[in-house]
């Protein structure tokens, strides 16, 4: 660990990482990665961050139709909330992916979590932090 990262406090830290999860998920939504969420409240919030690729929504879809929409897509971030629904949503949403040929973005998930969590454990409630502070990358 540098010395400059051992001089930061904790909130600093959690800010950093949080601002490193934003970083990525920008990036990735500039490739083109799908991210799906749960519902137009967290599309918004996710806008909000700074994405401007494709979001798609849970709501108004069952989780099978879902899948079947994703059919050729090269990736896939499952972005539903840190919560237990979002988790077992997250589940059944992969269990129905598998086999397509889509690859779903498990490791940026875990990595989103820890940089989110502490935050929020809703998508909808992540909100940018004040800008100003440097970013680095996972």
């Amino acid at each position: 660990m540098s010395s400059t990262r051992n001089s930061l406090s904790k909130q600093e830290l959690l800010e950093e990482s949080f601002r490193n999860g934003v970083t990525l998920l920008i990036e990735l939504s500039a490739e083109g990665v799908i991210v799906v969420v749960e519902g137009q409240k967290d599309a918004l919030s996710l806008r909000r961050l700074g994405l401007t690729g494709p979001i798609v929504t849970l709501a108004g879809h069952s989780i099978i139709t879902l899948a079947e929409s994703f059919a050729g897509a090269s990736r896939v971030l499952i972005l539903f909330d840190f919560d237990t629904r979002g988790e077992q949503l997250t589940e059944l949403l992969t269990l129905q992916l598998q086999g397509t040929g889509t690859r779903i973005q498990y490791i940026i998930r875990k990595k989103l979590k820890r940089a989110f969590s502490w935050q929020s454990r809703v998508i909808e409630g992540l909100k940018p932090l004040d800008a100003g502070s440097s970013t680095t990358k996972f």
